[in-house]
């Protein structure tokens, strides 16, 4: 691996955002016609992935003389509500993350650039239909995948172990499984089987897909019913009262690291992440982990889980440097030198040559992710839909009925027809 010496000041951003912030109307000027170029990047990463990030952008510009790449990066918490403070005010970032459920939102404003466009700066010609649709919207490409990837819990074994435990069998555990195993280790050990974030809505939509149920469908309607919903929440309230899941309001302070995290200090023995992460939170653990496909996946109408892209690369339609910027994306998606310090951090490589070679020099756990990815791509899983605009809104309702559950304000089918019917009536307003 190369080793790049220099390093810029990396700017965490402390823009405080407005409430009520919408986004401002983006009609591209095109770029400018002489001087340096910078190019600004805005992530969601802590202090170790920003390092890593770095170092992608420095072997860029010395790739590309004159463009200089500025990072700024926060968690991803504050993320949303900063690039909104700044599509508004007329600053957005020429390059930036996105995931599925906000790339309509802002599409749909005008707010970001079609990449196909820039089809001398970006080659598509080695990338799967199947993977680029994720970032399409009426015909345009709005965003480039970073990768692909798949959800899935992680376990730590020596936890289990202590309960005197084994681990299930990933490819045929039920949710009952599942929730009698998290007890066991509770009983045994004192340690919470799990806690993960009931209202994501990857997890929940698994649950959904399983019961035949998009949570949302092909044309952007809401496809999860008012049971499932229901189903959902009570099998947590029940986790919760048999100590198979943390407590209500224990999991809100995950630490600086993940090896401050619930799960780094022993809280809890499993919980839900992106499986690209997994080598990271592998490191953090000492190896301590175990990746897990969900439970259900063969006792319901048809799988669950997706293959889907980590995250998106999208370009502010408002930047000035437009070619500038499709040039970082290519460079992020086809070239295998901007993989040698982030490695699949960011999902498995969608140009599949690249994927071959960055495959060949992964370390064991990073391959672990990868075989655990490309074995679900192997295998017939239902389609996979583009949230539609308004998704955005929606996750925000099902986080509101989801809290009032968790601290038993609210029984689970209170929530579950408050948030069918919230986000229907979204839905079919937003746009």
């Amino acid at each position: 691996m190369k080793t790049h010496t220099k390093r810029r000041a990396i700017t965490a951003l402390s823009v405080a955002a407005a409430a009520g912030v919408v986004l401002a109307g983006c009609a591209g000027p095109g770029a400018e016609d002489s001087g340096d170029v910078t190019l600004t990047v805005q992530a969601w990463a802590d202090t170790t992935q920003a390092e890593v990030y770095e170092e992608v952008f420095d072997v860029f510009e010395e790739k590309n003389p004159g463009v200089t790449v500025k990072l700024d990066w926060m968690d991803v918490g504050s993320y949303q509500d900063k690039l909104a403070t700044k599509f508004a005010a007329g600053s957005p970032p020429d390059v930036m993350f996105l995931v599925g459920l906000w790339l309509a939102e802002y599409a749909s404003r005008g707010a970001l650039a079609d990449l196909s466009e820039f089809s001398d700066e970006i080659d598509f010609d080695d990338l799967p239909d199947s993977i680029l649709a994720s970032g399409q919207l009426d015909g345009a490409t709005y965003g480039m995948p970073t990768g692909s990837t798949a959800i899935g819990f992680v376990y730590n074994n020596e936890i289990v172990e202590q309960a005197g435990l084994g681990m299930p069998d990933d490819s045929t555990w039920t949710w009952e499984d599942f929730e009698a195993f998290n007890k066991d280790i509770f009983d045994a050990t004192g340690v919470y089987g799990t806690g993960f974030y009931v209202p994501w809505t990857p997890a929940i939509s698994t649950f959904a897909r399983q019961r035949g149920e998009d949570f949302y469908t092909e044309d952007g309607e809401l496809g999860v019913s008012v049971d499932t919903v229901e189903d959902y929440f009570q099998m947590t309230v029940d986790m919760r009262a048999d100590g198979g899941f943390a407590p209500a309001g224990s999991l809100e302070d995950q630490g600086s690291s993940t090896a401050e995290s619930p799960l780094g200090k022993d809280f809890i023995a499993s919980q839900v992440i992106p499986s690209n992460v997994f080598p990271d939170f592998q490191s953090a653990l000492d190896g301590k982990l175990s990746l897990m496909r969900f439970p259900g996946e063969t006792e319901g109408e048809r799988p669950g889980m997706a293959v889907t892209p980590t995250l998106l690369w999208a370009a502010a339609a408002q930047s000035k440097h437009p070619e500038e910027a499709a040039k970082l994306i290519d460079f992020l998606t086809n070239d295998p030198e901007s993989y040698e310090a982030r490695s699949t951090l960011l999902g498995v490589p969608i140009n599949p040559a690249v994927a071959e070679e960055v495959a060949a020099g992964l370390e064991p756990d990073a391959k672990t992710f990868v075989d655990y990815v490309l074995g679900l791509q192997e295998e017939d899983l239902a389609p996979y839909f583009l949230e539609p605009a308004g998704a955005g809104e929606v996750g925000n309702a099902l986080v509101s009925v989801g809290t009032e559950v968790e601290f038993g304000r609210m029984t689970p089918r209170e929530a579950a027809e408050k948030f069918v019917s919230e986000a229907e009536s979204i839905l079919a307003n937003a746009g």
